[in-house]
């Protein structure tokens, strides 16, 4: 039993004023998180100075060309690739072996990549290539920094065999495709500790009734057995503010600007009856003190970091190699007898799919058909290249056991001395039917089948002039600050909806939504 009683609660050329807005826009993750414990954000020292991302120095003469040997460089701005603890130089290595092309990586920290691209478009060394979040590309290419991709789509060697459906989701309405997805966008699905459960002899959760009495156990039931009072039921990111992470507890309800498949429409959450619904439950909740008090400061490397720690037993997480990374990391900082499951959504939730990242050429390529052959399409091989972007390198990241399989091999450099899961594409998001020479792990699978079970799928957001300006202040700033004042006891939900309205309407919401919902939309 939990020792000392009730808990005390802790509370805790584009313009220079385009690019402030994109400060902490991930809110510690838009992508599917791949670092390690205390390595988050770790760059390379000797780059560092050089603008806080690995390789991100000055641009070479002659990059993004052919014209010449010694100009054969490619500039890649990415934020999902292996870091330099994981192997980057290596992937880069092989890279240039496979190709003949000096690959140079700028990877900014993972908690500000989205601030430092338009800081970097800001710049005079822009990137060939670079990696964007979808709702960004209405803001880039009102910027006319990006070249459409159509004809050199059509006319690559091996990007034709992406399943048109996956660029469907990324096509502009007037049929132009400016970015192209290297996977497809996965979603989040929830995390619980299986063995937590079997030490409380509970079900997985179903319904919000058994939810609850789920949190109530983990929290105040001494789930690991340390007799102390430390573990709470479930932890959040920005005290719940990003629909993808917050599924377990909104349920039906919906924070963020979102498409209604059945009104046909754009709409904002925000203030639906489902969401307030759902805030009364989360409060309710919180008050209770069997959610993590942490939410409302809580990026994705503090709540995962708190999850694999132990000290929480759900959690909202990609459903891809991370349900690995997860299993790995928590028995090794946790329990050796940690066992985690992804949970299937409660009766009245949904998870979402997301679109995919997106790569993109930038005007500063010389020569965009040779960048786009041998950085993007390449990928795409169902061959070497397409093995190192998903696997990384043989003898470094994987290697072929006795029983001829691949498998990966356990990072030197990680903290809890966990195996390699990928190195830009995860196995499990392969968008182009190639056959995988290695099958799934099982947790991993597992994830993606619950994830797949009824899901929402996310479309993309064709925003103007106040999309692009004032968008991610709603979404990243406005809705966290409100929820985190109102989950603190700071405003009343009345007090919450009658400042966003007031907020929110600033900040021209109504122009945005009239943008998204504008006669190219197509609604079927």
């Amino acid at each position: 039993m939990h020792r000392g009683g009730g808990r005390t609660r802790r509370t805790g050329g584009l313009s220079i004023g385009m690019v402030v807005l994109v400060t902490g826009l991930l809110l510690g993750c838009g992508s599917d998180d791949h670092r390690g414990g205390s390595r988050d954000g770790i760059v390379s020292g000797a780059r560092e100075a050089a603008g806080g991302g690995t390789a991100m120095g000055s641009a070479a003469p002659g990059r993004g060309t052919n014209n010449g040997q010694s100009a054969r460089v490619i500039h890649a701005f990415l934020n999902n690739i292996l870091q330099d603890w994981e192997g980057q130089g290596v992937f880069a290595q092989r890279f240039e072996e496979l190709t003949g092309v000096e690959l140079t990586i700028t990877q900014p920290p993972h908690q500000s990549y989205s601030e430092r691209v338009f800081l970097q478009l800001a710049s005079e060394n822009v990137p060939d290539v670079i990696e964007i979040l979808p709702e960004h590309l209405p803001r880039l290419l009102g910027s006319g920094l990006i070249i459409p991709l159509n004809d050199l789509q059509a006319g690559g060697r091996y990007s034709g065999s992406i399943e048109e459906r996956f660029l469907e989701s990324v096509r502009h309405p007037s049929g132009a495709l400016y970015g192209i997805p290297s996977r497809n966008g996965g979603g989040c699905v929830t995390y619980i500790r299986r063995d937590w459960l079997d030490n409380l002899g509970l079900p997985v959760p179903r319904t919000w009734d058994e939810l609850q009495e789920v949190l109530l156990a983990f929290t105040f039931g001494d789930p690991n057995g340390s007799g102390r009072d430390d573990t709470y039921g479930y932890t959040d990111v920005a005290a719940g503010s990003a629909d993808w992470y917050n599924r377990l507890i909104m349920g039906a309800g919906r924070i963020e600007i979102y498409y209604d498949y059945q009104r046909q429409e754009w709409v904002d959450g925000f203030t639906s009856p489902e969401t307030r619904e759902a805030l009364i439950r989360y409060k309710a909740l919180y008050d209770l003190g069997v959610i993590d008090p942490g939410v409302p400061t809580n990026t994705t490397y503090t709540a995962r970091t708190k999850f694999i720690n132990g000290q929480v037993g759900m959690f909202t997480y990609w459903a891809n190699h991370w349900a690995r990374n997860l299993q790995d990391r928590t028995r090794a900082a946790s329990s050796p007898q940690a066992q985690i499951a992804p949970m299937p959504a409660l009766e009245d939730g949904r998870y979402i799919i997301r679109i995919a990242p997106l790569l993109v050429i930038t005007t500063e390529a010389e020569d965009s058909r040779w960048v786009y052959d041998t950085f993007i399409d390449s990928q795409f091989d169902k061959g070497p290249m397409q093995e190192l972007f998903t696997y990384g390198v043989e003898g470094y990241h994987w290697q072929m056991n006795d029983q001829d399989e691949l498998v990966f091999l356990e990072n030197p450099q990680d903290p809890y001395g966990a195996r390699f899961t990928k190195s830009y594409v995860p196995p499990s998001g392969v968008i182009n039917g190639w056959q995988l020479p290695a099958p799934l792990d099982p947790l991993v699978a597992e994830a993606g089948r619950v994830l797949e079970e009824n899901p929402y799928y996310e479309r993309q957001k064709w925003g103007g002039e106040y999309y692009s300006q004032y968008f991610v202040e709603i979404e990243q700033h406005l809705k966290a600050e409100l929820l985190t004042a109102y989950l603190t006891g700071s405003l009343s939900l009345e007090q919450t909806m009658e400042q966003y309205r007031r907020q929110s309407r600033a900040y021209y919401i109504d122009r945005i939504l009239a943008e998204l919902n504008g006669p190219g939309l197509d609604r079927n």
